[in-house]
């Protein structure tokens, strides 16, 4: 049976509390210890400013203490990750829905309405130690990233939709309609990521929405994605960059590929107890050292975690339940 064993699971946990940060070390104990959310909150906060926004290097890649929606869009996705989480208590809850309220405040004060969405961050960005696609261009007023529009608008709204009762200034309905016909009306996808923004946005947004951007998600998966096994190890985008979850939609991936991208990262983990950042370490030099390191505490954790929701992982029937 391809698994990862009890024995692999926990040298992949040694390396994770090797590399990552304490907000990844408390994600592990939340999701395979049963610990409440109460660490992963508190580590959080240490990322949020007091406009409500996130900064401080949330994102590994640049460390701009500053509020930016790049970095909020971020925390929101763990915020949704964490919650209503059975052991969290009423403290608790209370403490994430402040945070979940205070981000959506600055995000609605960050909006630009020429853009109809956000950029990643302003040109501040390049003052504080980034990775160079994060650099910000003075004769574009952007970052080389937000050249597309749905990074990380798309996912912003996906967040915004699902608390939408914290949202008081946005015109949500108008919003949603304009990303699902800004991405319909594109024939050539250049960016997974921005797809994976929009993926974020079709797990939240009213059924109608839905079916329009289910069509425009399998066309730009066909495009984007790399099915060749020995490509993996580069930075491509591979079948589980895309489904997620055991009961997650395929939008046209079929089973045999996905199962065979589970098998490579029970097969990366068999052999290394980690995984390393597919991009190596060349732009990591200087003051952006940590973030390497960082980097592979994020990647094994996602790893595991998507082995979890494909129950790929050999868990004893006394231990703690790992949250889906």
């Amino acid at each position: 049976m391809d698994i990862l064993i009890k024995e692999v699971f926990e040298e992949v946990e040694k390396s994770i509390f090797h590399y990552a940060r304490p907000l990844g070390k408390s994600l592990f104990n939340f999701r395979f210890k049963g610990e409440s959310s109460s660490l992963v909150l508190e580590e959080l906060k240490k990322f949020q400013n007091d406009d409500g926004g996130f900064g401080h290097g949330l994102e590994s890649d640049f460390r701009l203490p500053d509020s930016s929606p790049m970095a909020t869009s971020i925390a929101l996705r763990i915020l949704s990750e964490i919650e209503n989480s059975q052991s969290d208590t009423e403290n608790e809850k209370n403490n994430a829905e402040k945070m979940i309220k205070e981000a959506i405040s600055y995000l609605e004060n960050a909006f630009d309405s020429a853009r109809k969405g956000w950029f990643v961050a302003t040109r501040k960005i390049n003052d504080f130690p980034h990775a160079p696609w994060w650099n910000y261009d003075e004769e574009l007023n952007m970052t080389l990233i937000d050249r597309s529009w749905g990074n990380p608008t798309a996912e912003i709204l996906a967040y915004l939709y699902k608390y939408r009762e914290f949202v008081k200034k946005l015109d949500l309905e108008n919003l949603l309609e304009y990303a699902v016909s800004k991405i319909e009306d594109k024939e050539e996808y250049d960016s997974e990521h921005e797809i994976f923004c929009y993926i974020k946005l079709y797990e939240y947004i009213p059924e109608h929405f839905k079916v329009r951007l289910e069509k425009t998600i399998i066309q730009a998966i066909d495009q984007l994605i790399e099915y060749d096994i020995e490509k993996w190890n580069d930075y491509l985008p591979m079948p589980l960059d895309f489904v997620s979850s055991l009961k997650g939609n395929r939008f046209g991936i079929l089973e045999s590929k996905i199962e065979d991208n589970l098998h490579f990262f029970i097969k990366e983990l068999n052999e290394k107890h980690m995984i390393k950042p597919p991009w190596g370490t060349s732009f990591y030099e200087g003051d952006l050292r940590d973030a390497y390191n960082e980097w592979i505490g994020v990647l094994s954790l996602k790893a595991l975690i998507i082995l979890e929701k494909f129950n790929k992982i050999e868990f004893e029937a006394e231990e703690v339940v790992p949250i889906h």
